[in-house]
């Protein structure tokens, strides 16, 4: 039983709630029981768990390229000047190399780098440029 207040013609009064659960059959009346959740919640929920596991695996891991391909990718433009640099301009241009690799790699996906090279040349040397 459940008792809350409300107001009738200004004066406070009480309410009460009676839930009462009773056998359809033969009208007796139940004082304890239990409700089970659906089968079918359990087996949405779970869909929806796992799909979304999957969603986060692929939003955070389909971005990364085969390492061949990321090392060959890093090793050409750290590498493209053909006179040696020093020490300090080294380690710049390896900072804006690894910034320009990975902002091309959460723009273009691997599948689309496969198909078209020079849109993510064009990318890569835009990302470089704005890396510095």
């Amino acid at each position: 039983m459940s008792e809350s207040l409300c107001k009738c013609n200004d004066e406070e009064r009480n309410v009460k709630v009676k839930v009462t659960t009773y056998c359809s059959e033969c009208s007796s009346i139940i004082e304890k029981f239990t409700i089970q959740k659906p089968l079918k919640a359990l087996g949405l929920s779970l869909l929806v768990a796992y799909g979304g596991s999957n969603f986060i695996d692929y939003a955070i891991s389909d971005n990364r390229y085969p390492l061949k391909v990321e090392t060959e990718i890093f090793d050409s433009c750290l590498n493209s000047y053909e006179r040696p640099l020093r020490h300090s301009n080294y380690r710049n241009k390896k900072s804006i190399c690894l910034c320009a690799l990975q902002d091309t790699m959460n723009e273009i996906s691997f599948t689309r780098y496969s198909v078209d090279e020079e849109g993510f040349l064009n990318a890569f040397s835009k990302n470089a440029n704005g890396c510095k």
